[in-house]
């Protein structure tokens, strides 16, 4: 694994040394980076500039930046079936394999053969609306209401088949690896990546009664707006990518593409849990 990709957020990088000093160490150990054009900088040497990153050109792709960087940079790899490496240059950092100073310790260790590539389940997302737009979401989709104040309505299917309607602000379907988003902030469980489920969790349901549901990860949901604003919006990894109007729904399923994570033998998920929210 010689052929790097490295995405980064450009906020967290106005002064670019530290950038360059991560690319200089790559360099130093026989690595060869690629970088986008669209994040082409003054000053980096020896660097492949290319328009989108394919398994022609990258056998990984480093991710320096937060959890919102990870999730952009998932959507740029995910039909190329490249790994994903995140180094956390952000806040909370969940989806990130490690902090920024373990840089140089991490690829040392990846040299090495000392890594697994883990699967991450991807649900797909289409809106009646957008013409059938499909939109791929790591983390969750999320139906809410914006800074309208009206209850929302939601017909919630399974395969067709009415399962109930829920009252609420919005609701949020979520992947395993997404429960650790907005999905535990709304009251949702914690659950291991690996495991083969759908999370659709009410925001501020109107009975209190309603809690979060589980759902086999085969389950295709169609969930239906039926009652109160005008319009409702649709984000997909916290980015609004349309709207829905009353009596318009939205199918939701999970995706035959996977997103692949680099896996360290020392950072299991229980430690990342006990690291970000517990300790």
């Amino acid at each position: 694994m010689q052929r790097i990709g490295i995405f980064y957020n450009p906020k967290l990088f106005n002064d670019i040394k530290k950038l360059k000093e991560s690319i200089a160490f790559l360099q130093n150990n026989k690595y060869m980076i690629s970088l986008l054009e669209n994040q082409k900088r003054e000053g980096l040497q020896g660097i492949s500039y290319v328009k989108n990153f394919t398994k022609e050109n990258i056998e990984l792709l480093t991710v320096l930046g937060g959890d919102g960087t990870i999730l952009l940079a998932s959507k740029l790899v995910l039909k190329e079936n490249i790994p994903l490496l995140g180094l956390n240059h952000g806040k909370l950092g969940f989806l990130s394999e490690c902090e920024k100073d373990e840089f140089e310790q991490v690829f040392s260790e990846i040299q090495k053969g000392m890594y697994e590539i883990e699967e991450r389940m991807v649900i797909e997302c289409i809106t009646l609306s957008n013409s059938g737009k499909k939109n791929f979401a790591l983390n969750d989709c999320v139906l809410y209401k914006g800074k309208y104040p009206k209850m929302l309505t939601f017909k919630i299917l399974d395969d067709n088949e009415y399962l109930f309607d829920i009252e609420a602000d919005g609701i949020i379907v979520s992947t395993p690896t997404g429960s650790t988003g907005y999905n535990i902030s709304a009251g949702g469980s914690i659950v291991f990546p690996h495991t083969n489920v759908l999370l659709l969790t009410p925001i501020n349901p109107h009975n209190q009664f309603i809690k979060p549901f589980i759902f086999s990860a085969e389950t295709k949901l169609s969930i239906q707006y039926t009652k109160g604003n005008e319009k409702i919006y649709v984000a997909i990894d916290g980015e609004n990518v349309e709207t829905m109007k009353k009596n318009e729904e939205i199918f939701i399923k999970k995706s035959s593409y996977t997103s692949k994570f680099i896996k360290l033998p020392d950072k299991t998920f229980a430690k990342i849990v006990r690291e970000k929210f517990i300790n």
